[in-house]
């Protein structure tokens, strides 16, 4: 196994946390940091794959890791002060989906992104619209849907469109 890279665990200095995303970013060929104009201590992540935003307030932070998975790959890991955390990667932003009543939690990955909130929509669409036959039944994966969208507000993601796409999608007698 191979030795993580971080910083030792010190308090930060705000233009630590900046340099060390903003150094991240300026490698990454789908993700993208946007400057506000207000202040110097706030920034946005573009995730080009679907346009989403992530606003970041280095108040917020508490401590940001570099760190190396399995294959290799570096990533960041940026752990909040309300406890939340998120992952940098190459392409994606990922965060970890929320607990939804219902849903076994071993079902999901303890890490998701925007883009696995795509797939289950595509899989919602299949099971209504009779197009796709899934192994899960219609009410799981929009426990899914549920677990994956929470978890992404719940780190700053707006996904007013994709809730409103998915009430469209299920008629309420179809959940029943």
């Amino acid at each position: 196994m191979k030795e993580e890279k971080t910083n030792p665990g010190l308090p930060l200095a705000k233009s630590d946390i900046r340099h060390l995303v903003q150094s991240f970013l300026s490698k990454s060929k789908k993700l993208s940091l946007i400057e506000t104009k207000k202040s110097e201590a706030e920034f946005s992540i573009l995730q080009n794959y679907d346009k989403k935003k992530l606003f970041i307030s280095i108040e917020s932070v508490e401590k940001v890791l570099e760190r190396e998975d399995p294959n290799g790959e570096i990533f960041l890991q940026i752990n909040f002060k309300n406890g939340k955390k998120v992952i940098l990667t190459e392409e994606f932003i990922g965060f970890a989906p929320a607990g939804c009543v219902g849903l076994f939690s071993g079902k999901l990955p303890k890490v998701v992104t925007t883009a696995d909130l795509l797939n289950v929509i595509d899989a919602i669409e299949g099971s209504v619209y009779g197009t796709e036959h899934y192994q899960e039944s219609l009410s799981d994966v929009k426990l899914f849907f549920e677990a994956i969208a929470s978890g992404a507000e719940s780190i700053g993601f707006d996904l007013t469109g994709e809730r409103l796409w998915v009430e469209k999608i299920i008629p309420s007698q179809l959940l029943n």
